[in-house]
C-alpha cells in the first residue's frame, strides 16, 4: 500500500543531502550559500514495491532547483514554479496518500513517540510533534548481552587511560591498565579510538573524545539494569557510581538485559532530544531545557549501538 511519508524525516533527510551534495559537485552551489538554504517537498511517497517518489525544491537566495525522486533515483529537474506546483497537484489527485496525514507507524511506534513527546513538553523542550522514531519492536533486534556486557568492560579502563592522558601520565596508566585489557581479550571489542588511545598512536582530540566517552559507559549500565535511570540528561554520569560498577565486577556478573521495548523508548527519547538540539542551533525560539548537548550524542551513541550491526558505534550517523 502507498503511504505518504511527509513525516519520515529520515527519508526526507537523505534526498535533501543527496539533493545539496550533487549541487556542490556541479559547482551549482557554494559553502557560503548554504546558510539561506530552504527546502520545501511537494510530495514525498512509498509506493506498493517500497520505492520512494518525491519532488522537491532548493531554495538559496537568488537560486532555485529541483528535483525529483523517481524508483529511488534522484534526477534533476528543468522546471519553474507553474509546473512545479501543476506537478504538484496531479500527484496528488492520482495518489489518495498524499491526501492523507497518518504516519506510516506501528501502534508501537505511536505509542513510544507520543508518550516521549508529552515528557519533552513537561521539561520544556522543544519537540517535533510529527517527527517519526526511526526503530520498531518488530524489525529491531539487540545485541547479544554477553557483547554489551564485555564492551562495556573493556571500555571503562581505556576512558581511564585517556583520563590520564591529560595528566601526563599515559605510560604508567598502560603499565596498569595494559595487562587488565591483555586477560580481557579486549582487542577485538575496542573501536577505532579505543585503539589508537591502547597502540600509542592517539591524538589529543582522541583522548578528549574518550573523556566524554564515561556517558556511553554509563548508557550501557542502564542497558545492563546496573543504572536505575537517564532519562535526566542535563548533569553528567555519577562518576564514582561508573567506576563502582567496574571495579566490583558487576559488568560480569550482576543486572540483566533490559527489555527491548524500553531500550527503544529510551533511543527514541534521546533521538529527539538530539532532534531539540540541533533545531536549537539553527531556531531560536526554540528550547533544550537543561539538556547537555555532549551528554546527549555520547549517551545516543551508545543506545543506537546496542540496536545496530554497526562494529565500531563513531561509524553511527546520529542524525535527527
Amino acid at each position: 500500500m502507498e503511504q505518504n511519508q511527509k513525516y519520515n524525516n529520515q527519508i526526507k533527510n537523505a534526498i535533501v543531502n543527496a539533493s545539496v551534495g550533487g549541487l556542490l559537485d556541479n559547482q551549482l552551489l557554494t559553502e557560503d550559500e548554504l546558510s539561506g538554504l530552504e527546502v520545501h517537498f511537494a510530495y514525498v511517497f512509498s509506493r506498493d514495491d517500497g520505492k520512494i517518489e518525491a519532488l522537491l525544491r532548493v531554495e538559496v537566495p537568488e537560486k532555485v532547483f529541483y528535483f525529483a525522486v523517481q524508483d529511488d533515483k534522484l534526477q534533476f529537474l528543468d522546471l519553474d514554479d507553474e509546473r512545479y506546483f501543476g506537478v504538484m497537484q496531479y500527484m496528488e489527485e492520482q495518489h489518495p496518500c498524499l491526501q492523507s496525514d497518518e504516519l506510516p507507524e506501528t501502534p508501537a511506534q505511536k505509542e513510544r513517540r507520543e508518550k516521549n513527546n508529552r515528557y519533552l513538553t513537561e521539561n520544556g523542550i522543544t519537540t517535533a510533534e510529527h517527527l517519526m522514531t526511526r526503530w520498531d519492536d518488530e524489525n529491531d533486534e539487540l545485541l547479544d548481552e554477553g557483547i554489551i556486557r564485555k564492551r562495556a568492560m573493556v571500555m571503562f579502563p581505556v576512558i581511564q587511560i585517556a583520563c590520564d592522558i591529560a595528566q601526563d601520565n599515559y605510560k604508567e596508566s598502560m603499565e596498569f591498565f595494559g595487562p587488565m585489557l591483555g586477560e580481557m581479550g579486549a582487542m577485538e571489542y575496542l573501536n577505532s579510538k579505543e585503539r589508537r588511545i591502547v597502540d600509542g598512536s592517539y591524538t589529543m582530540q582522541d583522548a578528549i573524545d574518550m573523556d566524554w566517552a564515561y556517558e556511553s559507559y554509563w548508557a550501557l549500565c542502564w542497558c545492563l539494569g546496573l543504572v536505575d535511570d537517564i532519562k535526566d540528561a542535563g548533569d553528567t554520569c555519577d562518576c564514582e557510581r561508573a567506576i563502582e560498577i567496574a571495579r566490583d565486577g558487576e559488568l560480569a556478573e550482576k543486572g540483566a538485559l533490559r527489555d527491548k521495548a524500553e531500550i527503544l523508548d529510551m533511543l527514541d527519547l534521546y533521538f529527539r532530544y538530539t532532534w531539540a538540539i540541533y533545531e536549537a542551533r539553527a531556531n531560536q525560539d526554540a528550547e533544550i531545557g537543561n539538556l547537555n548537548p555532549s551528554c546527549v550524542i555520547e549517551r545516543r551513541r551508545a543506545l543506537e549501538w546496542v540496536v545496530s550491526q554497526v562494529e565500531d558505534w563513531y561509524d553511527l550517523a546520529l542524525q535527527a
